[in-house]
């Protein structure tokens, strides 16, 4: 009985033995995977751009596209207004690139106060500033004229300070003798994306948006562009922050923004692009 028991420790040992040494390899071997992965991912460089609320659907499609070519690169966004990014630059925040509307003249502050390399600085987009109403409103006659009508209880606008299109609508209400008139009527939004929600929700009777803001929106309608003249190019500017630490890959990007496929995606979304 003596010699059974040994032999079957024996035998009870051998896979033990045979599964610590797996366990090992088994070990080793995923650690060899984290550490391929690990090189992988810091082979990836990623980069943050701060991008006007209204680019929101555009960029995300270029973005897609833009890593597809470019598997090395990894790109993500801030949206917030143009007052609101150059805030964060002017505060450090970690960002390597902007892009916005130029109205409110942020991007001039920005490079006045030499937080972007001027050289990089050119026009990604075109837009239009357009009167918003509900889907199912009815206006009859001139909205213009509808707008200042006892029946129109609040119209939102981008807080001009620091929405580049609250800028341009207040241009556009300027223009149109109308500022003083509907002073008390007007709901500043933090950007233009939340004109158009106050719209589209009926917290407001109208709004002055982008065209591009209405893109696929099902509960809000354009019923009127800003006459002529009556503000200044809707213009979206990108630029490359200075000291960036991702200089290469921003440039990459920067550049593909002027791509056939960039702006394919901008022309989806209802923007314009400037001519070559």
């Amino acid at each position: 009985m003596q010699r059974i028991t040994r032999t079957a420790r024996r035998v009870a040992v051998l896979p033990t033995a045979v599964f610590l040494r797996l366990g090992v390899v088994c070990v080793i071997v995923a650690a060899l995977l984290t550490a391929a992965t690990g090189a992988m991912a810091g082979a990836r460089r990623e980069i943050t751009v701060g991008a006007g609320a209204g680019l929101l659907d555009a960029l995300e499609l270029i973005k897609s596209s833009f890593e597809a070519a470019n598997p090395g690169i990894a790109v993500s966004f801030t949206f917030a207004s143009g007052g609101a990014i150059t805030a964060q630059v002017k505060q450090g925040a970690p960002l390597d690139a902007v892009i916005f509307p130029a109205g409110g003249g942020h991007m001039d502050t920005l490079e006045h106060e030499g937080l972007i390399a001027p050289e990089t600085r050119f026009v990604a987009a075109l837009d239009k500033i357009v009167l918003a109403v509900p889907s199912n409103a009815k206006v009859a006659g001139d909205p213009w004229k509808w707008l200042s009508s006892p029946s129109v209880r609040k119209i939102a606008i981008g807080d001009p300070r620091i929405v580049p299109a609250g800028a341009y609508a207040m241009q556009v209400l300027q223009h149109m003798g109308l500022d003083k008139l509907l002073a008390e009527r007007l709901v500043y939004a933090r950007t233009v994306r939340q004109v158009l929600t106050y719209v589209e929700l009926g917290d407001a009777d109208a709004g002055l948006v982008y065209g591009s803001t209405l893109y696929k929106s099902t509960k809000a309608k354009a019923i009127a562009e800003a006459p002529s003249g009556s503000h200044e190019c809707v213009v979206f500017e990108g630029a490359m922050i200075k000291g960036t630490k991702h200089e290469q890959e921003v440039q990459k990007f920067l550049a593909y923004l002027r791509s056939p496929e960039a702006r394919k995606a901008l022309e989806q979304c209802g923007f314009g692009t400037p001519d070559e």
